[in-house]
C-alpha cells in the first residue's frame, strides 16, 4: 500500500555565532543576522545591547532594524572602538559603558536581554567578566569563561577586569533574581570593589 502523505519539516532554527546562555533571560553571542532571527523568536526578547562602533538604525541595518521594531525589542547602543588584534589588542570600551550594560542586566523590566558585539568575542566577555566580578565570582573562574570566547586573554583585558569598580545602583523590586543567590544583604554590601546603592522604591534605573 503507497503512502502519499508528505511531511513538514520546520527550517532549523540557528542561533548567532558564539551563542550562549550567561543567566536566566540574559544571552550573549555575536552580531545577528537575518539566518539568526526565527532563533532569536524564541527568547521573546525585550532588549538588544549592541556593543558596537555605530547604533543599529535604519541607515546602519535596516533588517536587523526592522526585525527589532516589528517584535516589540528595544535596541540599546553602548558604544565601543576597534580594539586591534593579536595579544597587543587594546580595551576598546570604557568602564562607563560596563556600568551601563549591567543596569540593564540586572533589571528584569530589560529581560529577556540579548548582547552582542561583532563576534561574540572580547567586546562581550568584557561585560561579562564584569557582571561576574559583580556576583563575587573568582578571578580564575571569570578569566576560564572569558578564554571559552575568545582566541585568547591579554595583560590589557586582565587588568580592565582587575580593576573594575563601579558604583551599581539596585531597585530591589526589579532585581532579577540571580544576581546574588544565596547571598545575605551583608556580604553584597562588603563587595570589595563594586558599591551597591539601592534605590528608592518610586526611583527607576533606566
Amino acid at each position: 500500500m503507497c503512502n502519499n502523505m508528505t511531511y513538514l519539516i520546520p527550517d532549523p532554527l540557528i542561533p548567532p555565532l558564539k551563542f550562549n546562555s550567561i543567566q536566566s533571560n540574559l544571552y550573549r553571542g555575536a552580531y545577528p543576522r537575518e539566518i539568526n532571527y526565527p532563533f532569536l523568536l524564541t527568547l521573546k526578547l525585550k532588549t538588544i545591547i549592541s556593543l558596537t562602533p555605530e547604533p543599529i538604525t535604519e541607515e546602519t541595518d535596516s533588517q536587523l532594524f526592522e526585525f527589532a521594531h516589528n517584535n516589540g525589542i528595544n535596541l540599546v547602543h553602548l558604544e565601543c572602538t576597534k580594539s586591534g588584534k593579536g595579544k597587543k589588542r587594546g580595551v576598546p570600551l570604557e568602564y562607563g559603558v560596563i556600568v551601563e550594560a549591567l543596569q540593564y542586566f540586572i533589571h528584569s523590566e530589560n529581560s529577556p536581554i540579548y548582547i552582542h558585539c561583532f563576534n561574540g568575542g572580547q567586546v562581550t566577555s568584557l561585560v561579562v567578566a564584569c557582571l561576574r566580578k559583580l556576583q563575587f565570582w573568582s578571578s580564575i573562574t571569570i578569566f576560564n569563561e572569558f578564554i571559552n570566547f575568545t582566541s585568547n586573554i591579554t595583560v590589557n583585558d586582565r587588568s580592565f577586569v582587575e580593576g573594575f569598580k563601579a558604583d551599581i545602583h539596585v531597585n530591589q523590586e526589579t532585581k532579577v533574581d540571580w544576581l546574588w543567590m544565596g547571598m545575605s544583604r551583608g556580604v553584597v554590601g562588603n563587595h570589595p570593589n563594586i558599591r551597591v546603592i539601592e534605590q528608592q522604591k518610586a526611583e527607576r534605573i533606566l
